[in-house]
């Protein structure tokens, strides 16, 4: 879960990285546009399932503290999710034509909430699925980690 989870960060910080370089433009590219925010939509989507479906509930024996963290932290989701859709339904294709500049700007303000929120799911999840990790393999996160990306490796080459 941990690697999954530190993969789709790192695959949502490129392609917010992406969309921030295509909209730099004087002009909008639909098509590289179009392509970056249905990047974004895709691993938004994983991260969440990811999140909601497999990592959350796997902390359901976890200590008050660290559970209420995890029950802010999928609130905070939902209401990003509802930001999100608002933002896309907002920003149409037309509506990108017709104001570049409001869209420029609507789009760094939310390309800056995605990065804070994967820095707050890392913050969060990441020591926990560390510790989750260490108490059911008897390995390090890193060893857990490595092992992974080597099966990875494998799997793709």
């Amino acid at each position: 879960m941990l690697g999954e989870l530190k993969a789709i960060h790192a695959d949502l910080r490129e392609a917010i990285a992406e969309l921030a370089v295509a909209v730099r433009n004087a002009e909008p590219d639909e098509g590289v546009v179009s392509a970056a925010r249905l990047k974004l939509t895709k691993l938004s989507r994983r991260r969440r399932s990811l999140i909601e479906f497999t990592i959350c509930p796997s902390f359901h024996d976890a200590p008050a503290a660290a559970a209420a963290a995890v029950a802010e932290l999928l609130l905070e989701g939902a209401r990003l999710t509802v930001k999100s859709s608002e933002h896309i339904g907002r920003w149409t294709m037309s509506a990108i034509r017709a104001d570049w500049p409001g869209y420029q700007r609507a789009s760094a303000e939310m390309r800056g909430s995605m990065l804070k929120r994967i820095e707050r799911e890392a913050a969060i999840l990441y020591p926990l699925l560390e510790a989750k990790v260490r108490t059911t393999s008897g390995l390090s996160s890193a060893e857990i980690i490595d092992t992974h990306r080597t099966a990875q490796k494998a799997r793709i080459g």
